[in-house]
């Protein structure tokens, strides 16, 4: 039995029959080679496909977060927006406020200059009516003294 199995076609009868052993082992052997390769390539297609899918999940992720990017920096930039609109409405509104109350300081101002002004033309006018009486007395006593003096004088 031992020399069956290091030679194989050892006690077949025909060439024939040794050639269809050969043919069958090389039949099955590449059959195995077929289904060898067959597995080889499932594993890599699915080698693939997984890549693939995890290259379409972490590009989906991706795209996802970016748009939750620009959608939070577009919010964020339009309070901004909204926050300089407001400031800038403030500080228009404080300037034509502050520009209100100047132009009614002014006009307070005003009023009091022409207050003091016809106040003041009016002490003026009193001050020359006074002095002009005065004059006038005052001319009356030289007038009268003279008189006096000239009565005294000229007895």
């Amino acid at each position: 039995m031992e020399k069956a199995l290091l030679n194989p076609l050892q006690g077949l009868e025909t060439e024939e029959q040794a050639a269809s052993l050969v043919m069958q082992r090389e039949l099955r052997q590449l059959r195995d080679t077929i289904q060898a390769l067959r597995l080889e390539l499932e594993r890599v297609q699915a080698s693939r496909d997984e890549a693939v899918q995890t290259a379409v999940t972490t590009a989906q992720d991706e795209s996802r977060q970016l748009r939750t990017t620009a959608a939070s920096l577009r919010d964020e930039l339009q309070a901004l927006e909204i926050a300089k609109q407001e400031a800038v409405q403030g500080a228009v509104a404080a300037g034509h406020d502050e520009a209100r109350q100047l132009h009614g300081t002014i006009q307070l101002l005003r009023d009091e200059l022409e207050r003091l002004r016809l106040e003041n033309a009016d002490n003026l006018e009193k001050q020359a009516r006074t002095h002009q009486d005065e004059l006038r007395q005052l001319r009356g006593t030289i007038a009268g003294l003279r008189e006096q003096l000239e009565k005294n004088h000229g007895r």
